[in-house]
């Protein structure tokens, strides 16, 4: 029932920090007054009832409204952009004094600046494949990696691409391995950052320059901690 209407079945949007971060992220396109339930295509809805859970997202003001830092873009660079200016941070790093951002699960926002969305498509075709149901065609709704099986990628990804099985898979393997070697080499540059901070502050570092070097703290901690909370290893957006 988040997903489809329960009367008409169609595809529908329940959240209403989805339906606010749109109208945000629409109105910098110059877009008003924007309604994803009303103005959004059909296509569109297959990632958008996804989008409505995996992103990034924070806990706004007193009332703790769920609320999405789109209104610059869709970008780490334009959430971290909104929170510098609303002055947000999840907490106070404990060696270092830094304002740290807690980063959730971005998956919408990487995969919109992916090959995949600018070409069209949708969580949805490749996390759902279409099957067969005697005569019906129907979205499989057992949800997961379309890496599952050989049965799998060939709803999913071969649909499109002219490659085996093997192929496809041998593809994403090597995109989850340059993942994974460039993160660890992030993580290590990140933690030897702090430990520098930590000391620097011990060793009477003029202030001003430990609070700038807390600010790139924030920000290399936010960056790694968007891809690393995001679900796909970087295969959403590998660039």
């Amino acid at each position: 029932i988040d997903c489809h209407d329960p009367k008409t079945m169609a595809l529908r949007v329940t959240r209403p920090a989805f339906e606010e971060g749109m109208k945000g992220y629409k109105a910098g396109q110059g877009i008003k007054d924007y309604d994803v339930n009303r103005d959004a295509s059909a296509q569109e809805m297959r990632s958008f009832v996804c989008a409505q859970c995996h992103v990034e997202y924070y806990f706004k003001g007193e009332e703790k409204t769920l609320t999405f830092p789109w209104d610059k873009g869709l970008t780490a660079d334009d959430a971290l952009a909104y929170y510098d200016e609303v002055g947000w941070s999840d907490f106070t790093h404990k060696l270092t004094g830094a304002k740290a951002v807690k980063a959730q699960h971005p998956d919408f926002e990487t995969w919109s600046q992916g090959i995949h969305a600018k070409s069209g498509v949708t969580c949805a075709d490749c996390h759902m494949p279409y099957q067969r149901e005697g005569a019906a065609k129907v979205s499989d709704h057992q949800i997961a990696s379309p890496m599952r099986s050989d049965e799998s990628i060939n709803a999913s990804c071969l649909t499109c691409h002219s490659n085996t099985e093997q192929q496809m898979r041998d593809r994403v393997e090597g995109i989850h391995s340059t993942y994974e070697q460039t993160k660890n080499v992030a993580f290590d540059a990140l933690t030897a950052l702090i430990y520098d901070i930590e000391a620097a502050q011990k060793n009477g570092t003029p202030e001003p320059q430990v609070e700038a070097a807390r600010g790139f703290q924030r920000k290399a901690q936010f960056f790694l901690d968007y891809v690393v909370s995001e679900n796909s290893r970087g295969f959403h957006a590998p660039a």
